[in-house]
Parts: C-alpha cells; sequence; structure tokens
C-alpha cells in the first residue's frame, strides 16, 4: 500500500509541478492530468488538496491549448466518458467554480481560470448547479476555508 501511494505521489509531483514529460504525446498528458484531477475529486484516496488540484487545473488547461486538436485524433474531449465527470464536463465544471472562488488576480485560482478559459468560453450562460465537478470542487473549497478558520482559531486561543 505504501508503495502504491509513494507512487502515486510521483506521478503527482511530476505533473503539478510542471514537469510534464516532454516525450510523452500532448493526449497522454491530458489524459494523465484528468486521471489525477477526477481521482483526487471523486475518491477517498485522492491525493491533492484543493491548492494543488487548481495547479493540476492549470496545468490540464495549458496542456489542452497547446494541443493540436487533430494531432489526438479528434478525441481528447472523450477521456473520461464513462467515469463520473468526463474531461469535457469537468472543463466546464471548474470554469464555473473558479468565477465565483477566485482571490484575485495573483491567486492560483484566478490563474486557473485563466487557463480554462482559453479552453471554455461560455458566453451569456451561467453556472450548471448539477455540475459534479462544481460541486466537488465547491465543497472542497468551503470545508478548506473551514479548516483554515479553525485552525487560525486554535492558534490565536
Amino acid at each position: 500500500m505504501q508503495i502504491m501511494l509513494a507512487y502515486i505521489r510521483v506521478h503527482v509531483y511530476r505533473y503539478v509541478h510542471n514537469k510534464i514529460n516532454p516525450t510523452r504525446t500532448n493526449m497522454k498528458n491530458i489524459t494523465r492530468l484528468y486521471n489525477v484531477i477526477n481521482r483526487s475529486l471523486f475518491c477517498t484516496d485522492g491525493n491533492l488538496d484543493y491548492n494543488r488540484i487548481t495547479e493540476a487545473f492549470t496545468l490540464l488547461a495549458n496542456e489542452i491549448t497547446r494541443t493540436d486538436y487533430d494531432e489526438c485524433d479528434n478525441n481528447y474531449w472523450t477521456i473520461g466518458e464513462y467515469d463520473l465527470c468526463p474531461l469535457d464536463e469537468l472543463i466546464i465544471g471548474a470554469y464555473w467554480h473558479y468565477t465565483e472562488f477566485h482571490e484575485g488576480q495573483w491567486s492560483l485560482s484566478y490563474a486557473a481560470l485563466c487557463a480554462l478559459g482559453k479552453v471554455f468560453s461560455p458566453g451569456r450562460t451561467g453556472a450548471e448547479s448539477e455540475n459534479e465537478a462544481y460541486l466537488a470542487l465547491n465543497e472542497l473549497a468551503e470545508a478548506t476555508v473551514a479548516f483554515e478558520e479553525k485552525t487560525s482559531n486554535n492558534r490565536n486561543t
């Protein structure tokens, strides 16, 4: 079990800290980033906290932006199509989440919003309140804020 966790941490570190292997195709990078984010949001054994998920979304959006659509045989939007939240819904949910939860222009969440905005341009629409990624990110953000408030109150007393 510990070997598996160490293996996952190595992969998470590599992708979240923008050390994507240049010899891999962009499709593999997109798939791996999707899997890391999806597991962290929807599985109990996910390893990323809210800030690292935000960084991973920035990397994922940048990788999609860099990828020539024809290079991937027009199929990267089918990634995760049988999962709870496929890639397209993950991007849409994350975009709407970060429109509501960014912390100003210099924050990680605003950088993620800008990167996601290059992939998804909603026009004059609103957030989809039933999107699984949107709901999961909102819950994680609220839990993170509550935890930070609790730890800061404990330090003050």
